[in-house]
């Protein structure tokens, strides 16, 4: 069975069988991977919290002929100071939903992974979790080319150039969220196929 590592950031975790976990990664390398973690559900099991949702790890795994086998976890990063605020845990896997439902299967998406990455560590940082969230969804349709960039108020406008600068010190103002939510919102929808309840909470 041909084996593979890869650097990855779990989007989701769900119940595969009575002892195993069925994890959704967002990998740097092949896009997005399902693949199972064999009795991650035992007390005994050598993974840890390694699997929680929003880690950034390092896979060690095995090709399936449908869904890959991992055989071993190496924390890169593993973001616990999100999951400690609501706000920003909220955020945070606002983006992995949205991920979840918009990749396709080992389709690599480079653009799309240092987005997801940065925005992880800039909610780590302490930063506003509702800017982040704009900023996410500003990248994200840009990087798919569906940024309607000339129906956004000029403050707005005049930010798009910067914002890729994930070190810098902003936050949105609420009359620009507003207008980044109007313009953007029912274009994701329409871009990832499905209503993402999460955007209603951050």
């Amino acid at each position: 069975m041909p084996s593979y590592n890869c650097e990855a950031i779990n989007l989701r975790i769900i119940k595969f069988s009575e002892s195993d976990k069925l994890i959704s990664l967002f990998t740097k390398q092949k896009g997005k991977v399902s693949a199972i973690a064999k009795s991650a559900f035992k007390p005994s099991s050598k993974y840890g919290g390694r699997l929680e949702a929003l880690n950034y790890n390092h896979y060690f795994l095995a090709e399936g002929k449908n869904i890959d086998i991992i055989s071993q976890v190496e924390t890169i990063e593993n973001f616990y100071k999100i999951k400690d605020k609501e706000g920003s845990l909220l955020a945070g896997l606002y983006m992995a939903k949205i991920l979840y439902h918009f990749l396709e299967e080992k389709i690599p998406n480079e653009d799309l992974f240092n987005l997801f990455l940065n925005c992880l560590r800039m909610l780590k940082n302490g930063k506003d979790p509702s800017s982040v969230t704009r900023v996410f969804n500003i990248l994200f349709a840009k990087y798919e080319g569906f940024l309607p960039i000339e129906k956004f108020s000029e403050s707005i406008k005049s930010r798009i150039s910067q914002i890729e600068d994930f070190e810098s010190n902003f936050a949105f103002s609420r009359d620009e969220i507003e207008n980044i939510d109007f313009i953007l919102l029912p274009k994701i929808i329409e871009h990832v196929g499905k209503d993402i309840s999460l955007w209603k909470n951050v």
